[in-house]
C-alpha cells in the first residue's frame, strides 16, 4: 500500500510538472524578448524646414514626435496616473486588487467588461509586444511579461515609453502629437483640464473624441479632473479651473496649407532617392531652401490675383438650386454635414468657404443659411462681380443687383467675413460674401540669383483642389516672355540696344503645306524702324520675328539650352513669339542666368536631410532633378501700357528663307573664354538683362506697372494666341520670379487678359513683399561695359536738342559714333525732359 501511494505520488508529480510544461509550452512559449524595449524605434514623423528651421510640412504614417519625460509637464503625468494606473510607482507592473476588483464587476454586470484592471506596464507590453486580442491566452501572457519589464527597466522609462508610443485618435501617436492635436500647442503648456483630456483618450480614442463625440468626451474629461481631485494632485481651486471645457483646435486647419507644392516636391524627389519607408517612418529633418515668410506671401498673391481673374470672368452660376419648397430640407441636411448647431459656428469657418442656401434675395442684400438657425446676409458692394460668367461679351462687367445673381434656393459657396464697420449691420452680426472656386489657375516660382535658393513656389490657386505642380509640370507656350531670349542671343552675336530693327509687314510661306504664316502686333499697326531696346519693351512682333531669322533659329536654340531651357524647340519662325511650350522653371532659370550676369545657378530645394540620430544622408537637392548646369554651347564662344502680343503659329524653317551672314556677326572665335560657373559673357549677359530692364523703364513698355516697386527689376510680359496663357517673368538684382496664369485645358482665359493684366500684378504684389526687407540695389556692372546716351529713335548718339534720348549701356567699341541730326531747336525743353529716359 505504501509503495502504492508512493507510486501514485510521484505520478501526480510528474504529471503536475508535465502539465506545468505544457502550460508554459501553450502559454509561454515564443515570448518576445523584453530586451528589444531597450532599443524603442518607432515609426516618427519626418519634418520639412524652411530656411530659418520654422516647420513648412510633414511626412509620416503614425503622426508621432519623441520625448523624455522630463520634458512632460508634472501635471500630465498626474493625469495618466489618477486615470489609468494610480498605483503605478508601488507595484511591479501587475495590480492583483485592481484585477480582482475588475473580475468582480464583470460578475455583478452579468459577464460585460465594466472597468479595466490593467496597469500602465501590462498596456505598454500590449502595445509594444502583444497583439490586442482580447484572449486568456494574451492576458496570461500580459501579466507574465509586465512582471519581466518591471525587473529590467525604471518606472519612468516605462512610462516614458507608454506616453510616447500610445495612440490619442485622430492620427497623433503620442503625447507631444496629441497635446499639438486637440490644443494646438506645445506640450509644456497643456493645462490641468487640457491633461485630464488627454488621460482619458487612450482608453477609447474614437468615442472619447472631442471632435467626434464632444459630450462624451467632456464626461470622460471630467471624470478624470475628479479623480485628479481624488488622488490630490489638484486641489478644489484647480478644479474649478479645470472643469471649464478648454478650447480646441481646429480639426480641419491644416498649419502647412501654404507650403502644400514644396512639400510635395520633396517628398516626391525624396522617394526616388532614399525610399518612401525612411521619408513616411524614418523620423528626418528636411531642411530647406524655401523662406516661409516669402512663401506665404507667393500664395497670398497667387490666390488674389487668380480671384481677381475670376471675377472678371463672371459668376459660373450656383452649385445647384433645390427651390423655395426644398430650401427647409436643404438648410437641414447642410447643418447635419457640417455638425453646426443652432446660432453657433465652429472654430475656423471663417477662413473656409462653405455652401449655404439663398432664402431671401433683395437688391442690395441677400439672405443665407448654412444650417437650422445659423444665417448670415450677403451684400451686393462685394458681389458686384458677379455678371453671367457664361457670356464672354460680359467679361469684366459688374452687376446693379442681387436680384440679377441669386434666387432663392439657390446653393452656393460663401465666406463668412470678419466684422467691419464698412459691411452691412445684421441682427445677428453674422455677414458673408460669395465665393466661386477659379477655373483658371497660378503657377509662381522664386529663386536667389546668387545663392540658387528657392525661396517660394506655388504650382497651383489651391494644392488640396489640385496637386497639379503647373511651376515645375506644365508646359505652356510663354508667347512674348520668350522674346527676350531671341534678344539675348543676338547680344552675344554682336547686336546692340542701339541697332535699329525694322517692324513692316513679311510674309512667310510654306512652299510644301501652303501654310502662309503673316505676324502682326497686338495693336494691329506696324511701327517701322526701332532700336532693340524700344522694340522689346514694346514687344513688338515681327521686329521679334526679323531678329531671329538674322540671329538664326538653330543659333538661339542652343543659346536656350546654355540658359536651362531644355523643353523641346520648334525649328519655327514662330519660336521668336513663344509658340514652343516651356515650363515656368526654365523660363525663370533663364531669365536668372541675365541677371546674374551669366552665372548660371541652378534653383536649390533641400539643403539638407538628416536622420532620427542627426546622421546626414542628403544634401544640396536641386530643384529639377534632371538638369545640371549645362555645358555650354554655340554661343558661349562669344560674347496705360501696351501688353504683350499673342504668340502666332509659324511654318517650318525648311521653305523659308533665312539669312545668316557670318560676315555682319560678332566673330566666335575671338571672344575670351568663359568664366567659371557661367554660360554668358558678363557683359553680355549685363546689356540682355538692361534690355529686360527697359520694358519696365521705357515710356511704352509693357512692365512699366513695375516702376512702382523703387527697386531696380527687369521683366517681360507674355501672352499667347486666344488670350490662352499670361506670363510675367523678372528679377531684381536678387531674386528671379516666374508668374504664369491660364487654364489647364488651355481655355481662352478672357478679352484683354494679357501677361500685363493678369499675370504682372500678382508678380509685382509678390515681389512687393519679397524684396520690402531688401534696400534698393542697382544691378552690378562687369567690366568692359561703358554708357552712353543715345538718341531714342535713331540709336545714334544724342544730339544736344534730341527729343527723345536713351542712356544706354554698350560694350566698350561698339557704342555708336555717328550722332543723330538735330531737331526742333526752338522745341519746349520741358518736353524733351519728359522724353529722357
Amino acid at each position: 500500500m505504501r509503495r502504492l501511494l508512493l507510486w501514485g505520488g510521484g505520478a501526480l508529480v510528474v504529471l503536475g510538472l508535465v502539465g506545468l510544461i505544457a502550460l508554459w509550452w501553450v502559454l509561454l512559449r515564443d515570448l518576445p524578448d523584453v530586451e528589444t524595449l531597450a532599443d524603442y524605434r518607432p515609426a516618427l514623423t519626418s519634418t520639412v524646414l524652411d530656411r530659418n528651421g520654422t516647420p513648412i510640412g510633414e511626412f509620416f504614417e503614425e503622426r508621432r514626435r519623441l520625448v523624455t519625460l522630463d520634458e512632460v509637464p508634472e501635471v500630465v503625468i498626474q493625469a495618466f496616473l489618477a486615470a489609468e494606473d494610480d498605483t503605478f510607482y508601488q507595484h511591479r507592473g501587475v495590480d492583483y486588487m485592481s484585477i480582482a476588483r475588475a473580475a468582480s464587476a464583470v460578475v455583478l454586470a452579468g459577464g460585460s467588461k465594466v472597468q479595466g484592471g490593467s496597469t500602465i506596464t501590462q498596456q505598454m507590453v500590449k502595445q509594444l509586444l502583444l497583439s490586442p486580442e482580447q484572449t486568456y491566452t494574451r492576458k496570461i501572457r500580459e501579466l507574465y511579461l509586465a512582471q519581466r519589464v518591471e525587473e529590467r527597466f525604471s518606472k519612468d522609462e516605462i512610462l516614458s515609453l507608454y506616453l510616447n508610443h500610445i495612440y490619442f485618435g485622430s492620427g497623433a501617436y503620442g503625447i507631444w502629437e496629441a497635446a499639438r492635436t486637440y490644443f494646438n500647442k506645445p506640450l509644456s503648456d497643456v493645462t490641468p483640464g487640457e491633461a485630464a483630456m488627454l488621460a482619458g483618450l487612450p482608453k477609447a480614442p474614437g468615442k472619447n473624441s472631442p471632435f467626434l463625440s464632444p459630450v462624451r468626451a467632456e464626461e470622460r474629461r471630467l471624470y478624470v479632473v475628479s479623480r485628479m481631485l481624488e488622488e490630490g494632485f489638484i486641489d478644489a481651486d484647480m478644479v474649478e479651473t479645470a472643469q471649464t471645457p478648454p478650447p480646441l483646435a481646429d480639426p480641419d486647419a491644416n498649419p502647412f496649407a501654404d507650403a502644400g507644392y514644396v512639400t510635395e516636391e520633396v517628398r516626391r524627389r525624396l522617394v526616388d532617392v532614399i525610399g518612401n519607408d525612411l521619408v513616411l517612418n524614418g523620423g528626418l529633418t528636411i531642411e530647406t531652401t524655401i523662406d516661409l515668410s516669402v512663401q506665404q506671401a507667393a500664395v497670398r498673391s497667387v490666390q488674389h490675383g487668380v480671384e481677381e481673374l475670376d471675377h472678371r470672368r463672371g459668376y459660373r452660376g450656383p452649385l445647384r438650386q433645390v427651390g423655395n419648397d426644398g430650401a427647409d430640407a436643404e438648410i437641414e441636411r447642410l447643418g447635419q454635414a457640417f455638425g453646426l448647431e443652432e446660432g453657433s459656428l465652429p472654430l475656423g469657418w471663417g477662413n473656409t468657404p462653405r455652401e449655404a442656401v439663398v432664402t431671401r434675395v433683395g437688391k442690395d442684400v441677400a439672405t443665407i443659411a448654412f444650417a437650422p438657425g445659423v444665417t448670415a446676409t450677403v451684400a451686393l458692394e462685394g458681389s458686384k462681380w458677379a455678371h453671367d460668367g457664361n457670356d464672354p461679351s460680359l467679361h469684366g462687367r459688374t452687376v446693379e443687383s442681387l436680384i440679377d445673381v441669386f434666387q432663392v434656393g439657390d446653393v452656393a459657396a460663401f465666406r463668412i467675413l470678419p466684422p467691419a464697420a464698412e459691411t452691412v449691420e445684421t441682427p445677428d452680426g453674422l455677414q458673408a460674401t460669395l465665393y466661386q472656386e477659379p477655373d483658371a489657375q497660378g503657377a509662381l516660382l522664386s529663386y536667389d540669383i546668387h545663392s540658387g535658393d528657392l525661396l517660394a513656389m506655388v504650382g497651383g490657386y489651391a494644392f488640396g483642389s489640385s496637386e497639379f505642380n503647373r511651376a515645375l509640370q506644365a508646359r505652356r507656350q510663354p508667347g512674348s516672355a520668350f522674346k527676350p531670349i531671341i534678344y539675348g542671343a543676338a547680344i552675344t552675336r554682336g547686336f546692340t540696344q542701339a541697332t535699329i530693327l525694322h517692324d513692316r509687314p513679311v510674309v512667310y510661306e510654306d512652299f510644301a503645306s501652303g501654310f502662309v504664316f503673316k505676324p502682326e502686333n497686338y495693336g494691329r499697326r506696324f511701327l517701322g524702324p526701332l532700336t532693340m531696346t524700344e522694340a522689346l519693351a514694346r514687344s513688338v512682333n515681327n521686329a521679334a520675328i526679323h531678329l531671329l531669322a538674322d540671329v538664326g533659329i538653330d543659333y538661339v536654340m542652343d543659346f536656350a539650352a546654355d540658359l536651362g531651357i531644355h523643353s523641346p524647340l520648334e525649328r519655327v519662325l514662330g519660336l521668336a513669339l513663344g509658340v514652343s511650350p516651356v515650363t515656368l522653371l526654365e523660363i525663370t532659370r533663364a531669365y536668372g542666368v541675365m541677371a546674374a550676369n551669366g552665372r548660371y545657378v541652378e534653383p536649390r530645394l533641400i539643403v539638407r536631410v538628416t536622420d532620427r540620430d542627426g546622421n546626414r544622408i542628403l544634401e544640396d537637392v536641386a530643384l529639377d532633378p534632371v538638369v545640371a548646369a549645362p555645358t555650354p554651347s554655340l554661343h558661349s564662344a562669344t560674347s496705360g501700357t501696351p501688353e504683350a502680343e499673342p504668340a502666332m503659329e509659324a511654318p517650318p524653317i525648311a521653305d523659308v528663307a533665312v539669312v545668316e551672314n557670318d560676315d555682319e556677326l560678332a566673330a566666335e572665335d575671338t571672344a575670351p573664354p568663359l568664366p567659371a560657373d557661367h554660360v554668358m559673357q558678363p557683359a553680355d549677359a549685363y546689356l540682355a538683362g538692361s534690355l529686360l530692364r527697359s520694358v519696365v523703364t521705357h515710356p511704352r513698355g509693357t512692365g512699366r506697372r513695375a516702376l512702382r516697386l523703387g527697386h531696380p527689376v527687369g521683366g517681360k510680359t507674355g501672352t499667347t494666341n486666344d488670350n490662352t496663357d499670361a506670363w510675367f517673368v523678372g528679377f531684381s538684382a536678387d531674386i528671379a520670379t516666374g508668374v504664369w496664369v491660364g487654364i489647364d485645358a488651355k481655355e481662352v482665359l478672357g478679352r484683354r487678359e494679357t501677361g500685363g493684366k493678369a499675370a504682372a500684378p500678382i508678380w509685382i504684389d509678390f515681389m512687393e513683399s519679397a524684396l520690402a526687407e531688401r534696400k534698393p540695389r542697382d544691378f552690378e556692372v562687369p567690366d568692359g561695359i561703358v554708357f552712353t546716351r543715345i538718341d531714342a529713335k535713331t540709336g545714334k548718339l544724342a544730339s544736344s536738342t534730341g527729343e527723345a534720348t536713351l542712356f544706354q549701356a554698350f560694350k566698350a567699341g561698339t557704342e555708336p559714333t555717328e550722332r543723330a541730326a538735330p531737331t526742333d531747336p526752338d522745341g519746349d525743353p520741358r518736353r524733351r525732359l519728359r522724353l529722357d529716359f
